[in-house]
């Protein structure tokens, strides 16, 4: 029996976004490959350690036959290797694709929205900006570890998709993979261009304004942080396709994926919820605490990411009405003879 019309239609999907973000990308920003593009090449890296891995465990573990054991694995696990590959493909060329269109947002526009975005953060926060109040809580040692936290969102996300690319269970994956292209699609290139911001942390250097200097001499004043150095290097890299470069606050893509996480925890490993919803809170804490956002950045994304979320759930259960509806023409039975 073939793969069913809802898998193969799922990841169909997943290449035509990946298709949207590249062909958007490239209208924006011109050729992508200037320099070998970091997410694709860290997949290459992928794919090379998995392809020498097995191998390497046959041989030492002594097997009699690992050439037909190879063999046998590519046949009796084809069906999740092809996923594997096209989730492997898709994901890295979107991400690239949309870190090349956040770095290009000053070729559409130049950034406007931190005025009305700095407003409404007073407006919401009863006349005090929302870093003032964090830091009021937060001393030095609390600033450091939210900042390791932070910092470590990369990596997170990095083990993340690692996971997604390797799951076994289809609908999972063609649900969460769609919604984490999204994610950096609609949110981290899409809003991020209608809503061109820079953030509390560069606010100074792009308008001249000395609003947020007590939050920045308050940061620098904690030797070593992490946030700071990354700061300095967004800036020194400003208008060019550098490897994490693109300045960019509305949304918060950090609280996006963040939630994103917590909605998979909820919904597939709900023993993990509390950690998921502890993350999210570290997160967009820390978003505000750093500077690198205003607190309606991360409200924005995590309602983004709620939508997203149950749009593509939405849409995974459209396609297997698909194979329902296969079953029932292959079985007039179930169809009550007709």
């Amino acid at each position: 029996m073939g793969a069913k019309r809802s898998i193969v239609y799922g990841y169909i999907s997943i290449l035509a976004v990946t298709f949207v973000a590249v062909a958007s990308a490239l209208a924006v920003a011109g050729p992508l490959v200037l320099e070998a593009p970091p997410f694709v090449t860290f997949s290459l890296a992928i794919v090379a350690f998995v392809a020498v891995l097995r191998p390497v465990m046959l041989v030492f573990r002594l097997h009699p036959s690992p050439i037909l054991q190879l063999r046998d694995d590519v046949v009796n696990n084809a069906g999740w290797m092809a996923s594997a590959a096209v989730v492997l493909v898709a994901l890295p060329l979107l991400f690239d694709a949309t870190t090349r269109i956040k770095q290009s947002i000053e070729l559409i526009q130049p950034f406007y929205a931190d005025p009305a975005l700095i407003r409404l953060d007073h407006f919401l926060f009863f006349g005090h900006d929302p870093w003032q109040i964090t830091h009021a809580l937060l001393g030095e040692r609390g600033t450091r570890i939210i900042d390791y936290v932070y910092a470590g969102w990369l990596l997170v996300q990095i083990v993340f998709t690692i996971l997604l690319i390797f799951a076994r269970d289809h609908v999972f994956k063609i649900h969460v993979t769609l919604s984490l292209q999204l994610a950096w699609l609609l949110m981290g290139a899409g809003l991020a261009v209608a809503m061109a911001s820079v953030g509390p942390c560069f606010v100074d250097d792009f308008y001249a304004w000395d609003r947020f200097a007590p939050l920045m001499e308050r940061l620098q004043s904690y030797e070593g942080l992490l946030a700071t150095n990354a700061m300095e290097y967004l800036l020194s890299v400003q208008g060019q396709l550098a490897v994490g470069g693109g300045i960019s606050a509305m949304p918060s893509l950090h609280v996006g994926i963040a939630v994103l996480i917590l909605l998979v925890v909820n919904d597939y490993f709900p023993r993990f919820r509390a950690a998921g919803v502890a993350y999210v809170a570290i997160i967009y804490v820390g978003s505000i605490h750093l500077g690198w956002h205003y607190a309606t950045d991360g409200l924005v994304s995590g309602i983004g990411m709620l939508a997203i979320w149950k749009m593509t759930g939405a849409w995974c259960r459209w396609l297997q009405t698909l194979d329902e509806n296969r079953v029932n023409q292959a079985d007039p039975a179930r169809n009550g003879g007709r």
